[in-house]
């Protein structure tokens, strides 16, 4: 075995029981253990809830939407489809309706959003074998159906209400029947908005040869997808991702994750300042066994060495047991889902944790690289002591 490490292990275990350098060994490393999976726990979360958010939204919204800068309807005839289908890019485009109505049953009434859809979001959420609406059928969240008391096979009255563009629209009664519910877990959604089909949105808002706009969904990234479609889209049309259109939830949530970040790092700074603190406790300690070295012609870089490896070893074992716990942790709360939240107001019933390797791996290897040099300034002070000094000491 390596002479570094043979002492680096007499040090970290030794026989006696009343070493108190061997405890504050042992406790540095639950110290930092502890500390690791704390920030590593944190910034899991942070990542699984915008993994969860960003899920949702863009496959209910739709990776981007295409609509007039004005907000006037598009007519058919200008074939904007076409020329989206024409720019070559691996894109889906999906002609779609939307406008404001009033839901009622019986002596219920709500305001809601409708969108017509040639096929529905997600089938995830919704509790229904196809992914189209039938004619005549609607579509509503589980929130409005309980807040209504509507159940499938209930038929309500939709009434279209004032368009601004066009003046007051005639009140005209539509009876719908629902056939099914969706359940998003974002109140947003389940609580305003309801799918009818393109055709059938079309007569209740009377757009017979025009629509709102069009979804687009691809595979590809985003960003990259962003710049290639602007590049094909002229006024008076204008090109909207889901995360313009949530600009405000993500901001939010990248202004929580710096001071988040920081608190959480700070733990597990102070448990590598205890790394300095043992390693100081070791050399007061080990002072007679670090002079016998000294004396026998051990050079000061070789003891530093020792105390390096030392510090490496107390760095390592917290990490892996750190970054063990986390992982286990991050398994367990998204299969059984240990820690639940109000779904009314985080859009997710449960905490999220998404294993990131990257993260894991550049958060680990500068936990480790830091645990070794904080062994630096505690090692300075073996250089002021004279070998002698340090046996007369014992």
């Amino acid at each position: 075995m390596n002479l570094y490490l043979q002492f680096v292990l007499r040090y970290l275990n030794p026989k006696s029981r009343n070493s108190f350098s061997s405890n504050a060994s042992i406790l540095a490393i639950i110290g930092l253990s502890i500390g690791l999976f704390s920030l590593l726990l944190t910034m899991s979360i942070i990542k699984g809830f915008e993994n969860v958010l960003e899920k949702k939204l863009s496959s209910i919204d739709g990776l981007f939407r295409v609509q007039n800068i004005l907000g006037k309807p598009i007519l058919v005839e200008e074939n904007l489809d076409s020329l989206l289908y024409n720019t070559g890019l691996p894109i889906e485009v999906s002609p779609y309706v939307r406008g404001t109505a009033m839901i009622r049953l019986g002596e219920y009434t709500e305001g809601i959003i409708i969108e017509g859809v040639t096929k529905l979001p997600d089938r995830a959420y919704f509790n229904i074998e196809e992914n189209t609406v039938s004619e005549n059928n609607i579509i509503i969240g589980k929130s409005l159906s309980d807040d209504l008391d509507i159940n499938i096979g209930d038929k309500v009255i939709i009434t279209p209400l004032i368009n601004t563009l066009k003046g007051p629209i005639s009140q005209k009664y539509n009876l719908i029947e629902v056939s099914g519910l969706f359940k998003s877990g974002m109140q947003e959604y389940d609580k305003t908005i309801a799918y009818v089909s393109l055709d059938q949105a079309k007569k209740i808002f009377e757009m017979e040869n025009q629509v709102s706009g069009y979804v687009i969904n691809s595979k590809e990234p985003l960003i990259a997808l962003n710049e290639k479609l602007n590049d094909h889209i002229r006024y008076p049309y204008y090109l909207e991702s889901w995360k313009d259109r949530h600009r405000i939830i993500f901001d939010w949530i990248h202004i929580q994750r710096l001071p988040i970040i920081i608190i959480f790092g700070l733990i597990a700074l102070v448990a590598i300042t205890n790394i300095m603190a043992t390693i100081s406790m070791i050399i007061r300690e080990k002072n007679s066994q670090i002079g016998i070295l000294m004396a026998q012609g051990m050079k000061y870089n070789d003891i530093q060495k020792i105390f390096f490896i030392q510090g490496g070893v107390i760095g390592l074992v917290g990490c892996v047991l750190g970054a063990t716990a986390s992982y286990l942790f991050i398994l367990l709360q998204n299969r059984y889902k240990l820690i639940s939240l109000p779904e009314d107001i985080y859009f997710m019933d449960y905490v999220p944790a998404a294993f990131d390797y990257s993260i894991f791996c550049i958060i680990l290897i500068s936990t480790l690289l830091i645990s070794i040099l904080s062994t630096i300034v505690p090692t300075k002070t073996i250089m002021k002591l004279r070998p002698s000094d340090m046996l007369v000491q014992e």
